[in-house]
């Protein structure tokens, strides 16, 4: 079973969605930013999904700073929400293990996202 943080806007809302659509494969919290990058960072949590108003800010940013650059994924930005099948590109086309997305595109690439890193999780192909 995966370990997902929620945080950011739209922290309780995601989890919420999470809970619903995969709760016999991931566990979420809602820790506050720091603490569940910090988690992320030492392995306690698998993944941080931070919301925004912007998608690369705001909670996304405490993640960068503790995680690195690298390891962190803009998802969706104002005036650009992806697809499912662009989604699940991202999550496979590296290792990162925090997510970010803008706050009014929650519903939409929540179920996406953590479908992807599911899979990817499990081994299944892209």
């Amino acid at each position: 079973m995966i370990k997902i943080e929620c945080c950011g806007l739209t922290a309780t809302q995601t989890k919420d969605i999470i809970d619903k659509n995969f709760a016999d494969q991931v566990e979420t919290y809602t820790d506050p930013d720091m603490i569940a990058a910090r988690k992320v960072k030492n392995k306690e949590i698998d993944y941080y999904l931070g919301s925004c108003m912007t998608g690369g800010g705001g909670s996304l940013a405490t993640a960068i700073m503790v995680l690195g650059y690298g390891n962190c994924l803009v998802v969706s930005k104002q005036g650009n929400c992806p697809n499912e099948k662009q989604i699940r590109h991202m999550v496979y086309s590296g290792n990162h293990k925090a997510f970010g997305y803008v706050k009014t595109h929650t519903d939409i690439v929540v179920p996406a996202l953590v479908k992807a890193l599911v899979d990817k999780t499990e081994g299944k192909p892209e």
